[in-house]
């Protein structure tokens, strides 16, 4: 299959709008709170990062700063990484699932760096699916689970094209 008009349809960078996840139908709390900040980029080359976090005070202590000093609290700093989400890497259109420039499934990964050392080197598995709303593009992202009582949505705006 070839891909390269997808990837370059796909190119870009959004901005997060919404993260919501349910299990059995109940939404789920995020991990990012209720009023989320994030990017994701895509470029034409196979490259991509995604960045989430939380806004909310009581999720983002506000007396740590870069770089961490010995007299910062181990709490804070867990708390931030406990509502933070950061990875970067490759990225290629799955070529067992049927796909267009609308729709269709990604692989992130190799995963080069990310903040759940875990994830380094992982691939993981998101669905898409492009709307055009007049001179808006929204990209819907969704998690496949193999749990049928588990649903995410991941809502992007983009603000760049790339």
């Amino acid at each position: 299959m070839k891909t390269d008009h997808i990837i370059a349809a796909l190119a870009g960078t959004y901005s997060l709008i919404n993260s919501t996840a349910w299990q059995n139908g109940t939404e789920l709390p995020s991990p990012w709170g209720s009023n989320p900040v994030g990017l994701l980029t895509y470029t034409r080359y196979g490259y991509m990062t995604a960045n989430m976090a939380a806004t909310e005070a009581d999720l983002r202590p506000v007396n740590i700063r870069w770089p961490p000093k010995n007299t910062d609290a181990d709490a804070d700093w867990s708390l931030v990484g406990m509502h933070a989400m950061s990875y970067a890497g490759f990225f290629s259109i799955n070529a067992s699932v049927p796909a267009t420039t609308h729709r269709g499934q990604l692989l992130h990964g190799p995963m080069v760096a990310a903040s759940v050392p875990v994830m380094v080197g992982s691939t993981s598995r998101r669905n898409y699916v492009m709307h055009e709303r007049g001179e808006a593009t929204y990209l819907l992202v969704s998690v496949p689970s193999d749990d049928p009582t588990f649903r995410s949505e991941i809502w992007w705006k983009r603000v760049a094209k790339g």
